[in-house]
């Protein structure tokens, strides 16, 4: 299971994928030859519009943006070289509070089990 966590002010989310269906959607993306650099923004924004809907307020495609992005986050940063500060397992991802941003951590540096 593959777990990104939302934070925006008081309000927090957590997203969750299963390993394979994971998989099947990152050997998508690569395979597509996605620029990951504007992938990792758009999917930032998709968080951030997704989080301010209330549950009744999703379609199917909302749902749909949520768990590619969720994937790709989780798989962006637990991929990048040690030195661009690779997180090792589940990612937060903490907005600003002026929104113009998101701080991103590892889970298991701010989370207890």
């Amino acid at each position: 299971m593959k777990t990104v966590y939302f934070k925006s002010g008081d309000a927090e989310w957590k997203y969750e994928i299963d390993d394979e269906e994971h998989d099947q959607i990152i050997q998508g993306i690569i395979d597509d030859g996605t620029d990951f650099e504007e992938m990792l923004e758009e999917s930032l924004e998709i968080l951030r519009d997704i989080s301010a809907l209330e549950e009744d307020e999703m379609d199917e495609d909302d749902q749909i943006d949520q768990t590619v992005s969720v994937s790709f986050i989780w798989h962006y940063f637990n991929s990048l070289p040690i030195e661009k500060g690779r997180i090792d397992g589940d990612v937060v991802l903490v907005e600003d509070e002026d929104g113009a941003g998101v701080s991103v951590l590892a889970a298991r540096d701010v989370i207890e089990d």
